[in-house]
């Protein structure tokens, strides 16, 4: 969305992702450490200036312990926003090897989030005991259900059978951001602009949860969300 509310298609910079990060390609070390500390630091100037709004209060289980957050992958920008207080471990989230993965996990490690090398539809095994074991050391993770490339806002069933297989909680998150920017790939990726107001919204943890709970809990979640993000004076000031 621009100013006024507007959206605007924009090929540019993403937070977490380099599908969205000027379509070029980073194969040197040194090239991909600049563009990652130049999206990093957008990145703080967002954070630093931006109203930020949680609907509700977060569950329980979210400063009690280890958890798996899911949210949609448009949403990624709002990953920081995410992690419970003086978590004891960093949060851990799922990136590719790849090249574009590599310039994934150099960002996020600006912001304290760890990365379990893999990919849910290559590598997948490994991937799942990676995440597993950064699990059982009392990282809370997060996954984004319909990435890595949708259908957009469905979710698979990577995430249901993560929780089952570690145990976690499982709980769905939405975000948004107003004004930004809605980028043209398959996800219509929202980059947020300085001095935005975000809107965050956490769901209970989710018992036994299937893909279609979970596609169904995100989209109200979405929504909610959505609705929350223009109007202001609603909510907590957080920053």
């Amino acid at each position: 969305r621009g100013v006024g509310g507007r959206e605007r298609p924009l090929a540019g910079v993403g937070l977490f992702s380099y599908q969205h990060t000027m379509r070029i390609r980073v194969s040197h070390p040194w090239v991909l450490a600049v563009c990652a500390r130049a999206i990093a630091a957008y990145g703080r100037l967002v954070f630093a200036t931006a109203r930020v709004r949680y609907l509700g209060a977060p569950p329980a289980e979210l400063t009690q312990g280890a958890v798996l957050l899911a949210l949609w992958h448009q949403n990624m920008f709002a990953v920081p926003l995410l992690a419970a207080p003086n978590a004891p471990r960093p949060l851990v989230g799922l990136m590719s090897a790849s090249t574009d993965g590599r310039l994934t996990q150099a960002i996020a490690r600006h912001y304290g989030i760890g990365a379990a090398v893999g990919s849910s539809s290559k590598q997948a095994v490994p991937a799942a005991r990676s995440l597993i074991r950064m699990a059982r050391a009392g990282n809370s993770l997060f996954l984004t259900p319909d990435g890595p490339r949708g259908p957009l806002h469905q979710a698979k069933e990577g995430a249901s059978e993560l929780a089952r297989l570690t145990g976690l909680p499982l709980i769905p998150c939405a975000a948004s951001a107003h004004p930004s920017w809605a980028v043209r790939s398959w996800d219509n990726f929202r980059l947020p602009l300085p001095f935005a107001t975000f809107t965050v919204v956490w769901g209970a943890a989710l018992s036994q949860p299937t893909p279609q709970s979970l596609t169904q809990t995100l989209n109200t979640l979405q929504e909610q969300a959505e609705t929350g993000a223009v109007p202001l004076g609603r909510g907590r000031r957080a920053r």
